[in-house]
């Protein structure tokens, strides 16, 4: 691969960091929404099940919250290598 090629794919590679960053920027409003709808619906309620489900509608916001951090951090290293090729 030459390094034009390569430099070419790093930036298919942020252009598709892009558009997945705007997919999930669009998904976090929605669950926090979901999140607030299920705490009001359940709030008298202190079932096992009712707590575990509340904790994995938190934890997929915060797994979102990773994912965008990790989406940065590879936009930065790809443009910083594509920096390094010239």
């Amino acid at each position: 691969m030459s390094v034009g090629e390569a430099k070419a794919r790093l930036r298919q590679g942020v252009t598709s960091a892009g558009a997945a960053r705007k997919i999930i920027e669009g998904i976090v409003p929605e669950t926090a929404d979901t999140i607030q709808l299920a705490r009001h619906t359940v709030h008298d309620s202190r079932h096992l099940e009712v707590t575990k489900g509340l904790e994995t509608l938190k934890a997929a916001v915060d797994e979102l919250e990773l994912v965008l951090r990790r989406l940065d951090a590879s936009v930065k290293a790809a443009d910083e290598y594509r920096e390094t090729l010239g």
